[in-house]
């Protein structure tokens, strides 16, 4: 049967099966445009004494399934030629009530004709909008105009669901951008910002459940307020800035009543230092939590260190949901600490810290030490964690630290409170730089982990890793403590 004889149905089932195998999600921007209009010219690279009439006509009737096909044509780079970006539109058009996806990045354009360009892309925002429904706009600050900035605050986007707005860190006062939409999106529910400044009425969004934010020193302040006014969020992201001026935490007068959000099950604070990290901790109480991710920079405090580990656990559920927390795992790197079972995940850094109160080099690396082993021992001491599983990856590989950094010798120190807190395992999994863990397991504590059973060796998922396992040493552990081994690096 000859394509055109096809049902549409058909030709279009096809067609998506095209675009899944060589248009899918990831492809560049270039590659999409090229292969989503050579699917509306399949025979055009055939000689003309193969190109018969028959192909003449199913290339006429693929065209036709393409074209109809909204699917193909809903995604729209506006950095693309204007002849294109129009093509795409008016093939989406065909719908009644057509959707489409827009991206700009400018950055692949230059500087030639950026004035034309920066009018064309805000006439098309604002001639568009209604049919917009996934928005993802970057703006840097050579690329930034009134137009565009004009487009993004003052035009309504009534079927808009998901929204990313990134902005360089450069400009400040959020490129004149003061509002989103008019304040009008009534169905948006995710939005992802990458700004500086506070955007206002942000909070009014009737649907916005998901909220990923990059807090910076000019919105820190309003930071608490805004989420005041958010109770239907059940996602929330806070990214804390690349730079950051120092700056003292907020003071409220009077004092901030604790925000409450009852509908979110997912947080994430990532890259902030500890202090601002346990600020917002404070200030925000989430009961129906189910996934909370914390990665912060350590900082001094009170003649010591301050890691929020102890004010992120208790916030999770005593009893979790329908996934036992039946594994745990450690990520010791020189200077960096990883803890993640289900449901949370805790990461802390000291990369470049040095204390201020402390100046005896021993001193200063001995109370490191032992904040980073109350902070292993935090899942057991607080949540009474015993799983039957411990999974510990190793990144360090000098014998000795520099400074604050661990070494061999300080890993083989730590491995004593962690069988020690973990004693219950029965599996342990070894991944990196995996041979000065077991040979310290045979040698220096063979009396630790009464009830291991299995020993597996596995690559970490992470390709930028030493990766090292002793023979020796793992047949001396199956032969003195009868223990299987799974060894997936042989």
């Amino acid at each position: 049967m000859s394509f055109d004889a096809l049902p549409l149905e058909m030709q279009h089932k096809i067609i998506r099966n095209v675009q899944i195998d060589t248009i899918h999600p990831d492809v560049s921007k270039r590659d999409r445009l090229k292969r989503t209009l050579a699917l509306t010219h399949v025979y055009a690279f055939l000689p003309n004494a193969l190109y018969s009439s028959h192909q003449h006509t199913s290339n006429r009737a693929f065209r036709r399934a393409a074209l109809s096909y909204h699917s193909l044509w809903s995604t729209i780079y506006l950095e693309w030629p204007a002849g294109a970006v129009q093509h795409f539109l008016e093939q989406a058009q065909r719908r009644t009530h057509p959707d489409i996806t827009v991206f700009l990045d400018p950055k692949s354009t230059g500087t030639k004709d950026k004035q034309k360009n920066q009018k064309r892309w805000a006439e098309f925002l604002e001639r568009e909008m209604a049919i917009i429904r996934d928005l993802r706009i970057k703006i840097y600050r050579y690329h930034h105009s009134p137009e565009l900035s004009k487009a993004l605050s003052d035009t309504p986007a009534p079927r808009l669901a998901t929204f990313t707005l990134d902005l360089d860190q450069h400009q400040a006062q959020n490129a004149n951008i003061r509002q989103l939409f008019n304040n009008h999106a009534p169905n948006l529910w995710s939005t992802r910002l990458h700004a500086c400044a506070p955007f206002d009425g942000l909070s009014d969004f009737p649907s916005l459940a998901e909220l990923m934010y990059r807090v910076t020193e000019h919105n820190f302040a309003e930071l608490l307020g805004m989420l005041g006014r958010m109770p239907k969020l059940t996602y929330l992201s806070l990214k804390g800035a690349d730079r950051w001026s120092v700056s003292p935490l907020p003071t409220h007068d009077p004092p901030l009543e604790t925000i409450v959000l009852p509908l979110c099950t997912s947080l994430f604070i990532w890259f902030m230092n500890a202090r601002r990290t346990q600020y917002i901790l404070s200030k925000i109480d989430f009961p129906a939590v189910a996934h909370l991710d914390v990665r912060e920079t350590i900082v001094e405090h009170n003649n010591g260190l301050l890691a929020t580990i102890f004010d992120t656990l208790p916030k999770l559920p005593t009893i979790p949901g329908s996934d036992p927390r039946d594994r745990i795992f450690l990520g010791v790197c020189s200077d960096r600490l990883i803890i993640q079972f289900t449901g949370y995940r805790f990461q802390t850094e000291w990369t470049n810290f040095r204390f201020a109160t402390v100046v005896n080099a021993v001193a200063a690396f001995q109370i490191l030490f032992s904040v980073i082993t109350d902070i292993i021992c935090a899942p057991a001491n607080i949540l009474f964690l015993q799983p039957p599983t411990l999974h510990i990856e190793n990144s360090i590989t000098l014998d000795q630290g520099v400074d604050l950094s661990m070494g061999l010798a300080d890993l083989s120190l730590l491995l004593s409170p962690i069988f020690e807190t973990y004693s219950s395992v029965q599996a342990l999994t070894l991944s990196g730089n995996t041979a000065p863990i077991t040979q310290a397991l045979h040698d220096r504590y063979p009396h630790l982990l009464p009830n291991l059973a299995l020993l597996r060796i596995e690559p970490s998922p992470r390709g930028n890793l030493l990766e090292t396992y002793d023979d020796l040493s793992i047949i001396r552990l199956q032969h003195t403590r009868h223990l299987g081994i799974e060894n997936d690096m042989v």
